[in-house]
């Protein structure tokens, strides 16, 4: 939005001829254009002791009668203007105009005029509190590209709240840590895999040297311990604390089971991070087809390859143990030597719901062996 000027008529000093005459001899009975020095817009009731809370409120609703232009009806437009001084030179028009004489201004338009004039004189600084502000309307002809018989009112004071209004919230669809003890130190962002089936649940596998790890919706947001609304500790004598820097420091080394659940709560997305121990687990064919107990991985004693020795024949139904999940929601096999984590509906197999290249056929005398640093693996 620009400042605005009034513009000046050129020709038209008392008043225009219309037009629209019909012959010589009858100009007498012809309406002509006057331009009237102002026009009167009214105080809206109650102005002086209620505050407008833009964009929340109903909206500011003006009122004015039509510009005498000589005694005849016109065909006129009314946009609105504001200036929060209410001089010459600093009126700004808002987008949206009317051609009744009941003005319903748009409160989006007003709040962001408002911001955009304040914060131009303040530094960038947005208002705090009620704030008075001057409306007037500009008032011109229709159907004319030259704002024929424009008109200006006198100005009317309000009291406004405006303010950025919030960014419609949603949950996170990524998540990240990088840390200390995860890939290339302070390097890798290392990605979560969503709990399949339930929106804002990412979990992960890492191992926690006993230093400290950021989070993030994506790389490099380096998010901290003061992020985290609630943490659900489920490891014995595990302590949780932020360092100095904000990073989320476990008491002891070790590898642990993460999992970050985000919920909207008013305003904002909370997060709860649940700690637990780390495992890994397979069940089914590769289980003796057990399907129902886990038959854990053995994880190794610092940052390696975590395997198992493979007791039956059949597909691989490989997951990670996260507490209060079941077994399929964190469920991965192996594609191209990398873990694939299930996001798509299995209710047969891999093999018969996603493809045979997504099915790991295993037998007994095998052993998996994956890295959940770098998310690999093999069967050999």
């Amino acid at each position: 939005m620009k400042k605005l000027y009034k513009s000046l008529l050129m020709g038209l000093v008392v008043a225009l001829p219309m037009a629209f005459t019909a012959c010589e001899d009858d100009n007498d009975s012809n309406p002509t254009l006057s331009l009237p020095q102002s026009f009167v817009l009214n105080t809206p009731e109650f102005a002086a002791n209620n505050v407008y809370d833009l964009p929340k409120s109903a909206s500011v609703n003006l009122t004015t009668t039509q510009p005498d232009y000589g005694g005849w009806p016109a065909a006129v437009i009314y946009a609105t203007q504001m200036s929060l001084t209410g001089e010459d030179d600093s009126w700004v028009e808002l987008g949206t105009t009317s051609t009744s004489a009941q003005v319903k201004v748009n409160n989006n338009e007003l709040n962001n005029a408002v911001l955009d004039a304040y914060r131009s004189s303040h530094d960038d600084a947005d208002p705090e509190g009620p704030l008075a502000v001057f409306l007037r309307l500009r008032a011109y002809l229709s159907n004319s590209t030259v704002n024929l018989g424009e008109v200006y009112s006198n100005s009317v004071q309000i009291n406004v709240l405006a303010y950025d209004p919030p960014v419609e919230l949603s949950l996170p669809t990524a998540l990240y840590v990088c840390g200390n003890s995860i890939g290339e130190a302070w390097k890798t962002w290392k990605p979560l895999a969503p709990v399949y089936g339930k929106e804002g649940r990412f979990y992960t596998l890492i191992y926690n040297g006993g230093d400290g790890f950021k989070w993030g919706t994506k790389p490099e947001e380096w998010l901290g311990y003061d992020r985290i609304k609630t943490f659900d500790i489920q490891v014995d004598g595990l302590e949780v604390t932020a360092s100095s820097d904000g990073n989320i420091v476990f008491s002891k080394a070790g590898w642990y089971t993460l999992e970050f659940i985000a919920k909207i709560v008013g305003i904002e997305v909370q997060y709860t991070l649940v700690v637990a121990p780390g495992q890994a687990a397979v069940r089914g064919a590769a289980a003796g087809g057990d399907w129902d107990n886990d038959h854990l991985m053995t994880a190794p004693a610092g940052k390696g390859e975590w395997t198992y020795d493979v007791d039956g024949s059949g597909e691989l139904r490989a997951f990670i143990v996260v507490p209060g999940e079941e077994w399929w929601r964190t469920e991965f096999t192996l594609f191209n030597g990398e873990l694939y984590w299930r996001v798509v509906d299995i209710p047969n197999n891999w093999a018969e719901d996603l493809g045979s290249e997504y099915s790991v056929t295993v037998s007994t005398g095998k052993k998996l062996v994956i890295n959940f640093d770098d998310n690999t693996g093999r069967v050999e």
